[in-house]
């Protein structure tokens, strides 16, 4: 395993015994987290998400295949070594999960004081910092019933991150939330994550709090896959539920190693491109060989898109720079085309980005 590696699974399978039966809800799922990564796992209900996490957490026995966390092997790990592991990783959970006899500040430090070689006082230091951090430190002797929704999950959120754990598991954390509330206690997560290098998988069917995500997987019966509609969703949100279905079965991912060109300028426009991990450059090579540099292109970019609307050649060529590689999401022309056909939105902002860059691009040449 790659030391910069949080969470590590190979192979992994996982069955429930259904009375007499053996019924199978994970296959060979094979990921890796990282360090400062945010994770989203959606998919539908019984589709294995929680299963997944829950192995993940250490609060099931894995059954066949691997699965390390922190470089330590759970495949045959005792009941007490996943204790130990479990005291390392922040949990946020829908329904918060809070003492309502205590305090907030009890409620936070609780969790400290499960931690090896922490004293009180120093329990109590770390736990009034992250109450600053969460924004409650006027609500440190109040009680949970006291509080929001809002604010009752900030504090699921400090109790989760108080110990700087370096895995952070939050299932469905704001199911129970509304748009903006929800979305400020992600961005708290984030935000505190970041700063500490942890790794956090969050699951959710919430479309709103996608965009916090470095990464987006999806399990379907079991099985992980790219999150085709999700990441669509996130670059095109003017597409409809249908029209996202719809699309998502026809798209595949292809992946590029640093160095490699995935649009060579001259050629025939017949794709567009979707950027999901990874950096991009795009350059222009003029009439006198000169190469000159446009823009460089991150997560949720998009590219390919002006041979295709003005039914010209490529006009310039796009290269990988960064170290790991890129993926992206690869959409045929016909697709594209149908697609702008079937979504004025869409076709509206995809045409008005087309001059965008074009003019962008003549300006670039003339600076």
């Amino acid at each position: 395993m790659n030391q910069a590696e949080i969470v590590s699974i190979e192979h992994l399978d996982y069955y429930y015994q259904d009375a007499n039966q053996r019924k199978q809800v994970l296959y060979d799922i094979n990921l890796n987290i990282y360090p400062g990564e945010i994770l989203i796992l959606t998919g539908a209900s019984g589709s294995g998400k929680t299963t997944l996490l829950s192995l993940i957490g250490c609060l099931r026995s894995i059954q066949s295949g691997s699965l390390k966390i922190f470089g330590h092997q759970l495949y045959r790990a005792s009941e007490q070594k996943r204790m130990q592991l479990r005291r390392q990783i922040g949990y946020i959970f829908q329904h918060f999960n809070l003492w309502d006899f205590m305090t907030i500040r009890q409620n936070i430090q609780i969790s400290l004081e499960l931690q090896q070689h922490f004293s009180a006082k120093k329990a109590r230091i770390q736990t009034d910092s992250i109450l600053q951090e969460v924004g409650l430190s006027r609500h440190a002797n109040a009680h949970p019933s006291e509080l929001s929704g809002g604010q009752k999950q900030r504090v699921a959120i400090a109790r989760a991150l108080v110990h700087r754990p370096k895995l952070v598991l939050a299932d469905e954390p704001t199911a129970a939330l509304d748009s903006q509330t929800g979305r400020e206690a992600m961005e708290i997560v984030r935000h505190l994550a970041k700063q500490e290098g942890s790794a956090v998988l969050i699951v959710t069917h919430d479309p709103r709090i996608l965009d916090v995500a470095d990464r987006i997987i999806r399990i379907e019966d079991g099985r992980l896959g790219t999150a085709y509609g999700e990441e669509l969703s996130l670059v095109l949100p003017t597409l409809s539920d249908r029209e996202l279905t719809q699309i998502a079965s026809t798209l595949k991912v292809q992946t590029y190693a640093k160095g490699e060109t995935i649009i060579q300028q001259g050629d025939i426009a017949d794709k567009f491109f979707i950027l999901i991990e990874g950096t991009v450059e795009v350059v222009q090579e003029q009439d006198n060989s000169e190469v000159v540099f446009l823009r460089t292109l991150s997560r949720n970019d998009y590219f390919g898109e002006i041979g295709i609307v003005n039914q010209s050649q490529r006009t310039a060529t796009v290269c990988v720079i960064s170290e790991e590689g890129a993926k992206v999401i690869v959409m045929e022309r016909d697709i594209f085309m149908s697609m702008m056909s079937e979504s004025d939105l869409t076709n509206i902002i995809i045409k008005h980005q087309v001059q965008e860059r074009l003019y962008r691009k003549l300006i670039d040449l003339q600076a």
